[in-house]
């Protein structure tokens, strides 16, 4: 009976833990004490967290004033991968973004900017995306740089390492190109598809209007 007892109250501590850790709101950042939200998040936005990764299951809202100090300094075509720190399912909406390449996102994100380990679902940018891995529909003003993009990225300037989709903008730049790049100038070293512009290059030829 004393061991069932001291059995009881053990799973009684771990789920009361468990409890503080999980909310249904939260202010961003999120705080050590808080591991998941399964509602709504609203603040500041997700800087460097520590090496617990946090979690949010449905509405994150990014209200960072200084966004455009971001877009000014930031250098998009730096791609660096980081270990997950953030997790986000549902919807992002920012005056800013996703600013931590820990940060991995499914679902629908319309933001100024976004600067992630990986996005899957549609998402919008005012300026860009900087994004280790693309999966689903993106578009940014400015562009979108990745080392992989699977399905389609729209923007004036589109640099993706590794190409499985369509690419369309005024520039675009891919080392290897799996279906579609139309723009005014398509650039691909390998390209398994066709090239739709006004220039187009690969290793194999160069020329105008289209190259395969």
């Amino acid at each position: 009976m004393k061991k069932i007892t001291i059995i009881s109250l053990l799973c009684l501590c771990v789920l009361y833990v468990h409890a503080q850790r999980t909310k249904i709101f939260s202010l961003s950042p999120m705080t050590r004490e808080t591991a998941k939200v399964n509602g709504v998040v609203v603040g500041l936005g997700h800087l460097d967290y520590d090496s617990l990764q946090r979690q949010i299951n449905g509405v994150n809202i990014d209200l960072f004033i200084l966004s455009p100090l971001v877009v000014l300094y930031g250098d998009p075509t730096r791609l660096e991968e980081e270990p997950t720190r953030l997790i986000s399912n549902g919807v992002n909406l920012g005056l800013g973004g996703f600013l931590h390449r820990g940060t991995v996102h499914r679902g629908l994100s319309v933001a100024m900017y976004s600067v992630a380990k990986k996005l899957d679902g549609v998402s919008v940018q005012a300026t860009y995306t900087s994004v280790q891995k693309l999966n689903g529909l993106h578009l940014s003003v400015i562009g979108n740089f990745s080392e992989e993009l699977h399905g389609v990225g729209v923007g004036i300037y589109n640099s993706n390492h590794r190409t499985q989709g369509i690419q369309l903008g005024i520039f675009n730049k891919s080392k290897r190109t799996v279906g579609l790049q139309i723009g005014l100038i398509n650039v691909s070293k390998s390209v398994s598809g066709l090239q739709l512009g006004i220039w187009n290059e690969n290793a194999r030829r160069s020329l105008p209007f289209i190259n395969f």
